[in-house]
């Protein structure tokens, strides 16, 4: 994950964010989505997260955004940039 975006998430100390899963969506692929585990310090999953990188493909605009989520379902945060 990039440190940019980690920089978006609210991580307890001692946790650590693990890549769990890639896919493209839409026509052309356009639709980049990552899904996240975010591991406590014994390495227990303590929540998720889903980050979306988009490229329209007329203007080649970027729009992300990222949701991190408790193993209760309860989003912690939700941002797009």
């Amino acid at each position: 994950m990039e440190d940019y975006v980690k920089q978006k998430l609210s991580l307890n100390q001692g946790e650590t964010v693990k890549l769990t899963g890639h896919k493209m969506k839409g026509s052309l692929q356009e639709t980049d989505l990552y899904s996240y585990d975010i591991l406590d310090s014994n390495g227990q999953k303590a929540g998720t997260v889903e980050y979306t990188h988009h490229t329209a493909i007329k203007s080649f605009r970027v729009t992300q955004s990222v949701t991190q989520k408790t193993l209760d379902g309860v989003t912690v945060v939700n941002d797009t940039w």
